[in-house]
């Protein structure tokens, strides 16, 4: 900065600090009928496998928040990622079961032929009440024997507002040992089909780790009080706000650079609800 006047001049140097905005959250993504969000499929996604589960290094955590809709579909993805021919392309594909006396969360690992499938206790999702979902994949190998089943349903867990779920363990064909390909990643439809999240479903807080994060669970939950997960001692590899700091149809990775795009949706999707 230089000063001039009359007497002269004088020159000095000046150093501003920038610091980042405290960490808020104000805002979330509600869906209805055929809304979804898409972004690129590619083989840096911690939840893509090339092969059978090789351990720590396929391993994977999903975090986000949700607080299901009043439509009674049985089938409302939440997340997906994986390959284009579901009967025969391994994919990760969550959602919301909202039909009468079941209203839980379900987790397919596979395919629609082979697969390992993992539910939560039915009613334990509350039509209009937000909820932290975890779900972890330790990375170890999952295959096609029968005498091996336990084996491959350890690997995954899945937690509601901190707490580890009696899960309700099925499959077909007794697994899936094949590649989890990187064709489609979505939040709120599945791959090629629809499935989509309905009558308001709200999605908030997304993030990934390409790792196990069953020992931080706690530290994630944070006591049902969302926060900054990029200062956790292991910060996710993604993370979006969904909504905070966006533009639509944008929706940013704070993180990384993987961000994801509203298809059939409108500014106004961007809502001012979070949990």
């Amino acid at each position: 900065m230089k000063a001039v006047n009359y007497f002269g001049s004088d020159t000095e140097t000046l150093t501003i600090t920038v610091s980042n905005p405290p960490y808020l959250n104000t805002k979330s993504i509600n869906f209805n009928n055929n809304d979804y969000m898409s972004a690129t499929a590619s083989t840096s996604n911690p939840m893509y496998r090339p092969s059978n589960g090789s351990g720590t290094s396929d391993a994977w955590t999903i975090s986000l928040w949700f607080k299901a809709g009043t439509s009674s579909d049985s089938e409302q993805t939440i997340i997906m990622f994986g390959g284009s021919d579901q009967n025969n392309e391994g994919r990760v594909q969550v959602w919301y079961d909202g039909s009468n006396n079941d209203k839980h969360i379900r987790l397919r690992y596979g395919t629609n032929n082979n697969y390992l499938e993992f539910e939560t206790p039915n009613n334990g999702i509350v039509q209009g009440v937000w909820n932290n979902i975890v779900l972890t994949y330790d990375g170890g190998t999952t295959g096609q024997s029968q005498a091996q089943l336990n084996d491959y349903y350890s690997r995954f867990d899945i937690f509601i507002n901190g707490v580890s779920q009696t899960l309700n363990k099925d499959h077909n064909n007794d697994g899936w040992s094949g590649s989890v390909k990187a064709e489609y990643f979505r939040i709120g439809r599945n791959g090629t089909t629809s499935n989509y999240l309905r009558n308001n479903c709200v999605v908030d807080e997304v993030a990934i780790w390409s790792s196990d994060q069953t020992a931080n669970i706690a530290d994630i939950y944070n006591g049902g009080v969302t926060h900054d997960l990029a200062s956790l001692t292991t910060a996710p590899d993604n993370w979006w706000r969904m909504g905070d700091g966006d533009t639509f149809p944008a929706i940013s990775d704070n993180i990384s650079t993987l961000d994801f795009t509203m298809f059939n949706m409108t500014v106004g999707d961007i809502v001012n609800d979070t949990p």
